[in-house]
């Protein structure tokens, strides 16, 4: 029985080892529109859709930065684009932001952004947590990060 205990402790501390957030807000997290709007502001485009699983949200902020909502709720998917949204800030004191340097992932605790490949548009893509699912990926253009995107794995 302690066996079983210690593995199950063992597999929640590795599933919540890495935490994908948006200004804090955890991947998972369940948030309604008004909390969402209390902590992002309005947003620019709004979408809602019912569906079989409930009702699935995207709201748009700027220049494409997008929260992805499914599950009626569930935070699940996101694309940032611009500064104003810092990345990865229960990882890193501060977190990342569209226009960081990718050299401050230096010293990233789960090891160095891995390069994947190149995009049509010569940017350079990079993953963070290689060994995990749940990734997030970054946009590079001249050492710099122009896009942090993550979508839940399906």
């Amino acid at each position: 029985m302690k066996k079983i205990i210690l593995i199950s402790f063992i597999i929640a501390l590795s599933i919540n080892a890495f935490a994908q957030d948006v200004d804090g807000m955890r991947v998972d997290q369940k948030m309604t529109y008004a909390q969402v709007v209390a902590k992002f502001g309005k947003p620019d485009l709004y979408h809602k859709v019912n569906d079989e699983f409930g009702i699935s949200e995207d709201y748009v902020y700027g220049n494409n930065n997008r929260l992805h909502f499914e599950e009626t709720g569930k935070f699940k998917n996101f694309v940032i684009t611009e500064s104003r949204f810092a990345v990865l800030t229960l990882d890193i004191d501060g977190g990342i932001r569209v226009g960081d340097p990718l050299s401050k992932l230096d010293n990233f605790k789960y090891g160095k952004p891995q390069y994947v490949r190149t995009d049509e548009d010569g940017g350079e893509i990079y993953l963070l947590y290689p060994k995990c699912d749940d990734n997030v990926y970054l946009v590079v253009r001249d050492s710099i990060i122009v896009t942090i995107f993550y979508y839940y794995p399906v």
